[in-house]
Protein backbone atom coordinates (compact mmCIF):
# COMPACT_ATOMS: atom_id res chain seq x y z
CA UNK A 1 0.00 0.00 0.00
CA UNK A 2 2.49 2.01 1.08
CA UNK A 3 5.17 1.61 -2.47
CA UNK A 4 2.31 1.38 -5.06
CA UNK A 5 1.76 4.68 -5.49
CA UNK A 6 5.25 5.45 -5.85
CA UNK A 7 5.57 2.87 -8.87
CA UNK A 8 4.69 2.83 -12.06
CA UNK A 9 4.97 5.79 -15.17
CA UNK A 10 1.78 7.28 -13.72
CA UNK A 11 2.96 6.92 -10.08
CA UNK A 12 4.34 10.04 -7.57
CA UNK A 13 7.94 9.39 -9.04
CA UNK A 14 6.74 9.18 -12.31
CA UNK A 15 4.95 12.17 -12.28
CA UNK A 16 7.64 13.74 -10.40
CA UNK A 17 8.87 15.83 -13.24
CA UNK A 18 12.17 15.01 -12.33
CA UNK A 19 14.56 14.79 -15.33
CA UNK A 20 16.29 11.51 -13.48
CA UNK A 21 12.71 9.56 -12.43
CA UNK A 22 13.45 6.06 -14.39
CA UNK A 23 16.74 5.60 -12.68
CA UNK A 24 15.31 6.78 -9.42
CA UNK A 25 12.25 4.47 -9.92
CA UNK A 26 14.78 1.37 -10.48
CA UNK A 27 16.98 2.48 -7.72
CA UNK A 28 13.67 1.97 -5.09
CA UNK A 29 12.93 -0.82 -6.81
CA UNK A 30 16.63 -2.88 -6.76
CA UNK A 31 16.97 -2.32 -2.96
CA UNK A 32 13.78 -3.94 -2.02
CA UNK A 33 14.00 -6.45 -4.51
CA UNK A 34 15.68 -8.98 -1.77
CA UNK A 35 12.80 -8.71 0.39
CA UNK A 36 9.67 -8.88 -2.25
CA UNK A 37 11.67 -12.55 -3.39
CA UNK A 38 9.23 -14.03 -5.77
CA UNK A 39 6.25 -11.96 -5.06
CA UNK A 40 4.00 -11.49 -8.31
CA UNK A 41 3.10 -8.25 -7.41
CA UNK A 42 6.55 -6.60 -6.81
CA UNK A 43 8.06 -8.75 -9.94
CA UNK A 44 5.39 -7.20 -12.19
CA UNK A 45 6.99 -3.44 -10.99
CA UNK A 46 10.11 -4.23 -10.46
CA UNK A 47 10.20 -5.73 -14.64
CA UNK A 48 8.55 -2.03 -16.09
CA UNK A 49 11.22 -0.01 -14.07
CA UNK A 50 13.84 -2.01 -15.61
CA UNK A 51 12.34 -1.89 -18.79
CA UNK A 52 11.78 1.34 -19.09
CA UNK A 53 15.70 2.02 -17.73
CA UNK A 54 16.71 0.09 -20.82
CA UNK A 55 17.09 -3.43 -19.27
CA UNK A 56 14.84 -5.11 -22.19
CA UNK A 57 15.83 -8.57 -21.18
CA UNK A 58 15.97 -8.34 -17.62
CA UNK A 59 12.66 -7.33 -17.53
CA UNK A 60 11.61 -10.10 -19.88
CA UNK A 61 12.99 -12.41 -17.20
CA UNK A 62 11.18 -10.99 -14.33
CA UNK A 63 7.52 -10.53 -16.18
CA UNK A 64 7.72 -13.96 -17.36
CA UNK A 65 8.30 -15.13 -13.85
CA UNK A 66 5.45 -12.54 -12.22
CA UNK A 67 2.96 -13.73 -15.17
CA UNK A 68 3.98 -17.71 -14.56
CA UNK A 69 2.19 -16.85 -10.78
CA UNK A 70 -0.35 -14.75 -12.04
CA UNK A 71 -1.44 -14.85 -15.63
CA UNK A 72 -4.44 -13.08 -15.54
CA UNK A 73 -2.92 -9.77 -14.34
CA UNK A 74 -3.78 -6.88 -16.33
CA UNK A 75 -1.04 -5.10 -15.14
CA UNK A 76 1.82 -7.71 -15.78
CA UNK A 77 0.18 -8.29 -19.59
CA UNK A 78 0.93 -4.74 -19.98
CA UNK A 79 4.84 -5.00 -18.82
CA UNK A 80 4.84 -7.45 -20.98
CA UNK A 81 3.67 -5.65 -24.32
CA UNK A 82 6.05 -2.73 -23.25
CA UNK A 83 8.92 -5.36 -23.13
CA UNK A 84 7.95 -6.48 -26.76
CA UNK A 85 7.59 -2.73 -27.92
CA UNK A 86 10.90 -1.86 -27.07
CA UNK A 87 12.16 -5.27 -29.14
CA UNK A 88 10.31 -4.12 -31.86
CA UNK A 89 8.42 -7.47 -31.62
CA UNK A 90 5.43 -6.05 -33.05
CA UNK A 91 3.67 -9.44 -34.41
CA UNK A 92 4.68 -11.11 -30.57
CA UNK A 93 3.21 -8.24 -29.01
CA UNK A 94 -0.19 -8.33 -31.44
CA UNK A 95 -0.60 -12.18 -31.08
CA UNK A 96 -0.13 -12.10 -27.26
CA UNK A 97 -2.67 -9.15 -26.84
CA UNK A 98 -5.36 -10.10 -28.98
CA UNK A 99 -5.39 -13.39 -26.94
CA UNK A 100 -5.18 -12.45 -24.17
CA UNK A 101 -7.13 -9.65 -24.17
CA UNK A 102 -10.46 -12.27 -24.94
CA UNK A 103 -11.06 -12.84 -21.66
CA UNK A 104 -10.56 -9.82 -20.24
CA UNK A 105 -13.81 -7.48 -19.77
CA UNK A 106 -14.08 -4.50 -22.21
CA UNK A 107 -15.34 -2.67 -18.64
CA UNK A 108 -11.93 -3.20 -16.67
CA UNK A 109 -9.61 -0.32 -16.15
CA UNK A 110 -7.37 -1.25 -19.12
CA UNK A 111 -8.68 -2.31 -21.71
CA UNK A 112 -8.70 0.96 -23.40
CA UNK A 113 -5.08 1.00 -22.87
CA UNK A 114 -4.26 -2.58 -23.50
CA UNK A 115 -5.95 -1.85 -26.52
CA UNK A 116 -4.40 0.84 -27.66
CA UNK A 117 -1.12 -1.06 -27.67
CA UNK A 118 -3.29 -3.64 -29.64
CA UNK A 119 -3.53 -0.60 -32.37
CA UNK A 120 0.27 1.00 -31.80
CA UNK A 121 1.08 -2.84 -32.40
CA UNK A 122 -1.00 -2.74 -35.88
CA UNK A 123 0.86 0.35 -37.05
CA UNK A 124 4.25 -0.85 -36.12
CA UNK A 125 3.36 -3.85 -38.38
CA UNK A 126 2.02 -1.72 -40.80
CA UNK A 127 -1.20 -2.69 -40.60
CA UNK A 128 -3.25 0.66 -41.04
CA UNK A 129 -6.76 -0.74 -41.38
CA UNK A 130 -6.57 -2.88 -38.83
CA UNK A 131 -5.16 -0.25 -36.56
CA UNK A 132 -8.24 2.05 -36.64
CA UNK A 133 -11.05 -0.61 -36.05
CA UNK A 134 -8.91 -1.92 -32.99
CA UNK A 135 -9.44 2.45 -32.20
CA UNK A 136 -12.43 2.49 -32.86
CA UNK A 137 -14.07 -0.65 -30.91
CA UNK A 138 -11.92 0.41 -28.15
CA UNK A 139 -9.80 3.61 -27.66
CA UNK A 140 -12.06 6.40 -29.30
CA UNK A 141 -14.13 8.42 -26.30
CA UNK A 142 -17.38 6.75 -26.55
CA UNK A 143 -15.72 3.22 -27.26
CA UNK A 144 -13.95 3.63 -24.32
CA UNK A 145 -14.30 2.28 -20.81
CA UNK A 146 -11.23 3.34 -19.13
CA UNK A 147 -10.15 6.42 -16.57
CA UNK A 148 -10.16 9.88 -18.61
CA UNK A 149 -6.44 10.17 -17.85
CA UNK A 150 -6.33 6.90 -20.40
CA UNK A 151 -9.01 7.99 -22.87
CA UNK A 152 -7.62 11.15 -24.05
CA UNK A 153 -4.16 10.24 -23.69
CA UNK A 154 -4.36 7.03 -26.10
CA UNK A 155 -7.05 8.86 -28.68
CA UNK A 156 -4.90 11.87 -28.75
CA UNK A 157 -1.69 9.81 -29.42
CA UNK A 158 -3.00 7.12 -31.73
CA UNK A 159 -4.76 9.57 -33.57
CA UNK A 160 -1.40 11.69 -34.27
CA UNK A 161 0.41 8.50 -34.85
CA UNK A 162 -1.24 7.23 -37.46
CA UNK A 163 -1.44 10.01 -39.50
CA UNK A 164 2.64 10.25 -38.94
CA UNK A 165 2.52 6.38 -40.06
CA UNK A 166 0.21 7.60 -43.53
CA UNK A 167 -3.11 7.37 -42.31
CA UNK A 168 -4.82 10.75 -44.04
CA UNK A 169 -6.72 13.14 -41.69
CA UNK A 170 -9.97 12.79 -40.37
CA UNK A 171 -11.78 15.85 -39.07
CA UNK A 172 -14.62 14.24 -37.49
CA UNK A 173 -11.88 12.05 -35.35
CA UNK A 174 -9.88 14.90 -34.68
CA UNK A 175 -13.13 16.83 -33.35
CA UNK A 176 -14.06 13.83 -31.16
CA UNK A 177 -10.97 13.82 -29.19
CA UNK A 178 -10.66 17.38 -29.01
CA UNK A 179 -14.03 17.52 -27.23
CA UNK A 180 -13.28 14.80 -25.19
CA UNK A 181 -10.34 16.99 -24.22
CA UNK A 182 -12.17 19.83 -23.22
CA UNK A 183 -14.49 18.21 -21.58
CA UNK A 184 -12.61 15.74 -19.11
CA UNK A 185 -9.85 18.14 -18.71
CA UNK A 186 -10.91 22.10 -18.95
CA UNK A 187 -8.23 23.25 -17.24
CA UNK A 188 -4.33 22.56 -16.81
CA UNK A 189 -3.24 20.41 -13.75
CA UNK A 190 -1.75 16.84 -14.62
CA UNK A 191 1.14 17.45 -17.29
CA UNK A 192 0.68 13.94 -18.85
CA UNK A 193 -2.55 14.95 -19.94
CA UNK A 194 -1.86 18.60 -20.95
CA UNK A 195 0.62 17.43 -23.60
CA UNK A 196 -2.17 15.53 -24.46
CA UNK A 197 -4.40 17.98 -24.50
CA UNK A 198 -2.38 20.03 -26.78
CA UNK A 199 -2.25 17.48 -29.15
CA UNK A 200 -5.65 17.31 -29.53
CA UNK A 201 -6.56 20.89 -30.22
CA UNK A 202 -3.62 21.01 -32.61
CA UNK A 203 -4.81 18.08 -34.61
CA UNK A 204 -8.21 19.95 -34.72
CA UNK A 205 -6.41 23.29 -35.51
CA UNK A 206 -8.22 24.00 -32.79
CA UNK A 207 -5.40 27.52 -32.35
CA UNK A 208 -7.88 29.36 -29.80
CA UNK A 209 -7.29 26.52 -27.21
CA UNK A 210 -3.93 26.01 -27.67
CA UNK A 211 -2.98 29.13 -27.45
CA UNK A 212 -5.12 29.50 -24.16
CA UNK A 213 -3.21 25.77 -22.91
CA UNK A 214 -0.34 27.24 -23.69
CA UNK A 215 -0.34 30.46 -21.78
CA UNK A 216 -1.58 28.72 -18.82
CA UNK A 217 1.00 26.07 -18.98
CA UNK A 218 3.77 28.96 -19.17
CA UNK A 219 2.30 30.80 -16.28
CA UNK A 220 2.31 28.09 -14.29
CA UNK A 221 5.82 27.74 -14.90
CA UNK A 222 6.57 31.09 -14.40
CA UNK A 223 5.20 30.88 -10.59
CA UNK A 224 7.46 27.58 -10.12
CA UNK A 225 4.14 25.33 -10.07
CA UNK A 226 4.94 23.18 -13.32
CA UNK A 227 7.42 20.31 -11.66
CA UNK A 228 8.27 19.02 -15.78
CA UNK A 229 9.58 23.06 -16.44
CA UNK A 230 8.90 24.65 -19.49
CA UNK A 231 9.28 21.28 -21.85
CA UNK A 232 5.58 21.36 -21.23
CA UNK A 233 4.44 25.03 -22.80
CA UNK A 234 7.27 23.87 -25.54
CA UNK A 235 5.77 20.43 -26.43
CA UNK A 236 2.34 22.28 -26.86
CA UNK A 237 3.67 25.31 -29.14
CA UNK A 238 5.57 22.16 -31.32
CA UNK A 239 2.80 20.26 -31.82
CA UNK A 240 0.78 23.19 -32.82
CA UNK A 241 3.83 23.97 -35.65
CA UNK A 242 3.85 20.40 -36.52
CA UNK A 243 -0.32 20.64 -37.09
CA UNK A 244 0.27 23.88 -39.73
CA UNK A 245 2.85 22.12 -41.19
CA UNK A 246 5.42 24.56 -40.05
CA UNK A 247 8.09 21.63 -39.76
CA UNK A 248 11.52 24.25 -39.04
CA UNK A 249 9.75 25.79 -36.74
CA UNK A 250 8.72 22.87 -34.99
CA UNK A 251 12.22 21.80 -34.89
CA UNK A 252 13.25 24.89 -33.51
CA UNK A 253 11.19 24.42 -30.73
CA UNK A 254 11.10 20.95 -30.21
CA UNK A 255 14.50 19.72 -30.91
CA UNK A 256 16.17 21.99 -27.78
CA UNK A 257 14.08 20.39 -25.14
CA UNK A 258 13.74 16.96 -27.09
CA UNK A 259 16.11 15.21 -23.91
CA UNK A 260 13.68 16.86 -21.56
CA UNK A 261 10.34 14.58 -22.33
CA UNK A 262 10.89 12.02 -19.86
CA UNK A 263 9.92 14.86 -17.81
CA UNK A 264 6.06 14.71 -18.45
CA UNK A 265 5.57 11.59 -17.05
CA UNK A 266 4.54 8.25 -19.04
CA UNK A 267 6.30 5.31 -20.60
CA UNK A 268 9.10 5.40 -23.22
CA UNK A 269 6.46 3.88 -25.54
CA UNK A 270 4.35 6.59 -24.88
CA UNK A 271 6.57 9.54 -24.94
CA UNK A 272 7.66 7.90 -29.15
CA UNK A 273 4.99 10.27 -30.02
CA UNK A 274 7.42 13.31 -29.22
CA UNK A 275 10.35 11.30 -31.11
CA UNK A 276 8.20 10.64 -33.96
CA UNK A 277 6.60 14.21 -34.67
CA UNK A 278 10.39 15.47 -34.69
CA UNK A 279 11.45 12.44 -36.82
CA UNK A 280 8.83 13.51 -39.01
CA UNK A 281 9.61 16.96 -38.99
CA UNK A 282 13.18 16.38 -40.19
CA UNK A 283 11.95 14.33 -43.36
CA UNK A 284 9.45 16.96 -44.20
CA UNK A 285 12.09 19.44 -43.82
CA UNK A 286 14.38 17.79 -45.95
CA UNK A 287 16.58 16.83 -43.56
CA UNK A 288 17.37 13.69 -43.55
CA UNK A 289 21.14 13.15 -41.90
CA UNK A 290 18.84 14.65 -38.78
CA UNK A 291 16.18 12.05 -39.11
CA UNK A 292 19.34 9.43 -39.27
CA UNK A 293 20.93 11.07 -36.38
CA UNK A 294 17.96 11.08 -33.76
CA UNK A 295 17.12 6.97 -34.51
CA UNK A 296 21.16 6.28 -33.79
CA UNK A 297 20.52 7.62 -30.70
CA UNK A 298 18.47 4.69 -29.92
CA UNK A 299 21.24 2.96 -28.53
CA UNK A 300 18.84 0.19 -25.63
CA UNK A 301 15.91 0.18 -27.87
CA UNK A 302 14.56 -1.68 -30.82
CA UNK A 303 10.95 -0.16 -31.77
CA UNK A 304 9.43 0.09 -34.74
CA UNK A 305 9.41 3.09 -36.63
CA UNK A 306 5.98 4.03 -38.27
CA UNK A 307 6.43 7.39 -39.73
CA UNK A 308 6.03 8.03 -43.65
CA UNK A 309 8.94 8.03 -44.99
CA UNK A 310 11.36 6.94 -42.57
CA UNK A 311 12.31 3.68 -44.55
Amino acid sequence: MVLAPCTGVFGLIGFSGRQGREAEMLALLDGLATHYGDDWWFGMAHAFAQNEAGHRETARKAIDRSMAAHPRNAHGAHVRAHVLYEGGEDAAGLAYLEEWLKDYPATAQLHCHLTWHVAIFSLGAGHLDRAWQVYARGVAPGASWGPPVNTLTDAASFLWRAELAGSPRDASRRSAVRDYATHAFPKPGVTFCDVHSAVAYAAAEDTAALEELSRLLRAADSAGRLAAGPVVPALADAFGAFARSDWEATIAILAPVFDQHVRIGGSRAQRDLVELTLLAAYLRAGRAEEARALLTRRHDRRPSVPVAGAA
